[in-house]
């Protein structure tokens, strides 16, 4: 990922989404600042390019008009730490706070503040498979309990008490 500002950025995803920063590279010959950026399992590799500005490079805030690389999910262990997640980010001014169904999980949308959008998940505990659509395809049987074991992970600081401000 890109950041006009790693400070700025390290501190939303740090103090209000609850990811970790595990190393801060210093510039040096031909790269600016680096930071390694953990979440549960998943590491972001962020790049500090001052000044960088992604409309006009000719990317919109707008889903799927952002180029390759459109928004981030994060998951939460449940309903109680994806609501402590969601007021976390309505103090900061960074969601509208509603919670959707999308498909076996609840999501809770987010604008960091350079404006790029992410999700928070968490399984949704009124799902039931049953709920497949016509137009959706099940290429493994076993999709929902996969869905249910990735949604259900805990990884680092999913606790509710663990989660920044709450």
């Amino acid at each position: 990922m890109v950041t006009a500002d790693l400070d700025g950025f390290r501190a939303f995803y740090e103090d209000t989404i609850g990811l970790e920063t595990t190393l801060v590279l210093g510039a040096g010959p031909g790269h600016a600042r680096q930071a390694v950026i953990v979440a549960g399992e998943v590491m972001l590799h962020v790049f500090e390019l001052p000044g960088y500005d992604p409309a006009a490079q000719g990317f919109a805030a707008t889903m799927f008009e952002r180029g390759r690389l459109d928004h981030l999910g994060f998951t939460v262990v449940d309903e109680t730490a994806l609501t402590a997640m969601r007021d976390r980010l309505l103090e900061v001014g960074a969601s509208s706070g509603d919670i959707r169904r999308l498909g076996p999980m609840l999501s809770v949308r987010f604008r960091d503040p350079e404006g790029f959008e992410g999700e928070i998940n968490c399984l949704d505990p009124t799902y039931h498979p049953s709920a497949v659509r016509a137009e959706d395809e099940i290429v493994d049987p076993n999709w929902f309990e996969r869905a249910t074991r990735v949604l259900r992970a805990r990884p680092p600081r999913t606790n509710v008490d663990d989660v920044p401000g709450t």
